[in-house]
């Protein structure tokens, strides 16, 4: 009989044993995946939120893009500003680079592909040239050219090719856990913008 109550202490400490070692693995893979996320999402997600914002063109986003100024004298011509922001960032798209990480500072590239007011205002430019030289605005009245040049502004928006631009650096520093954006993101954006 003592072997018969050996064997199933035996067992019943096996089986303790068992049970213990597997809730302490769901425990430590619990406490792992509970971690959140890694330094590298943290970045991605610094760096992406404004520009999927713009990507996704949340009017607040792209109204804070242009200043007071250009936003009055946009209207001023008759172009409503959220138009013209819009049609300039439609094709806006943006990608990350590697991201290097060295103790609380990040650096990731970043590659934006956007419409160029460059190749519009030659656009612009050139639709003008044109008009003038074959005399077809010559009647026109002030209020009809300014329409005019306002409905051409936008069609040729509208008809530009976004441009993939060269990469640009962006820095990160750490603070606690979160990743704070160092460089001007908006202002890369308005620099491509620019062309």
């Amino acid at each position: 009989m003592n072997s018969v109550a050996l064997d199933f202490k035996s067992i019943s400490i096996r089986v303790v044993c068992i049970t213990t070692v597997t809730i302490a693995a769901v425990f430590l893979m619990l406490a792992l995946t509970g971690c959140g996320p890694s330094n590298e999402e943290r970045i991605e997600q610094a760096v992406s939120q404004p520009l999927e914002a713009i990507k996704a063109k949340d009017e607040v986003t792209l109204t804070s893009l242009l200043s007071d100024d250009a936003k009055q004298q946009l209207s001023d011509i008759g172009i409503d500003p959220i138009s013209y922001i819009s049609a300039y960032l439609d094709g806006f798209d943006y990608a990350l680079g590697p991201i290097n990480i060295d103790k609380d500072t990040a650096t990731v590239d970043l590659t934006i592909t956007c419409k160029t007011t460059d190749s519009i205002f030659a656009a612009l430019e050139q639709k003008a040239t044109e008009d003038f030289e074959s005399g077809a605005s010559a009647n026109n009245t002030e209020e009809q050219t300014q329409s005019e040049v306002a409905e051409n502004t936008l069609d040729l928006i509208n008809a530009a090719a976004p441009v993939q631009h060269d990469p640009i650096t962006v820095t990160l520093h750490k603070i606690d856990k979160s990743w704070i954006v160092d460089s001007d993101i908006n202002g890369a954006l308005l620099k491509a913008l620019q062309g």
